[in-house]
């Protein structure tokens, strides 16, 4: 039978699987460099209050530009997907004017803290890309953005809205496990992860929020005391 703790894996998996395709710059002041690859893919979404949704979930919404590209990030060796809004799209069209997308490595960095309205990502060149770079490039496949709907999993690249929450059933494992902790750690829980309530941990964050409970439990597990 499949338990609360398999179940809970399986859709951390999952989770870590999504996260790791998608670019994410969740805190302020978080960057990353790569290089942008291909052609954009331009969506009309609908935010719904969890996630982006291609129609309106009431009449009369109106409708977000969302714009996905391909972006090699050197570091991880890796062609991940980068995500963002009009302002950012518009200062990407600047910056490819300027110095050409496939000539230059570009550092995007989050300027706003995590659920601020206001914040911005700035675009900037890194370096030029030489001829090996070039190579291990050549050498991955571009992600199919259309086929994808890219952004489906959740807010990608430079998000400007946080990614949909965990579903019921997982939230209801982790407060299985939470329940057997100290009250301070699921204080700690809710700190760590800016929420007031489990149901809103982002689904993005369940991989950390397991290791965060992992970590608690283990001393319990070392108990010599324990049967």
């Amino acid at each position: 039978m499949t338990t609360a703790w398999d179940y809970a894996k399986k859709l951390a998996d999952q989770h870590a699987s999504a996260a790791n395709l998608f670019v994410r710059l969740p805190n302020d002041g978080d960057k990353v460099v790569g290089v942008f690859c291909g052609e954009p893919f331009a969506r009309e979404v609908f935010w719904t209050g969890e996630t982006y949704a291609d129609s309106p979930a009431e009449a009369g919404a109106k409708p977000t530009l969302r714009v996905s590209l391909n972006f090699f990030v050197p570091a991880e060796g890796a062609m991940k997907i980068i995500e963002g809004g009009a302002s950012w799209f518009r200062d990407l069209v600047d910056v490819r004017t300027k110095y050409g997308l496939d000539k230059w490595s570009f550092e995007v960095k989050r300027r706003g803290k995590k659920g601020d309205p206001k914040t911005r990502y700035t675009i900037l060149p890194d370096a030029p890309v030489d001829e090996g770079l070039r190579a291990r490039i050549g050498q991955t496949t571009l992600h199919d953005l259309t086929a994808m709907g890219a952004g489906a999993e959740g807010e990608a690249g430079a998000p400007t809205q946080p990614m949909a929450a965990i579903d019921e059933p997982t939230a209801r494992a982790l407060a299985d496990r939470l329940r057997l902790l100290p009250r301070e750690a699921l204080q700690a829980f809710l700190a760590e992860f800016q929420i007031e309530r489990l149901r809103e941990l982002s689904s993005s964050d369940l991989p950390g929020a397991l290791r965060f409970i992992e970590g608690r439990e283990r001393p319990l597990d070392n108990d010599p005391l324990a049967p």
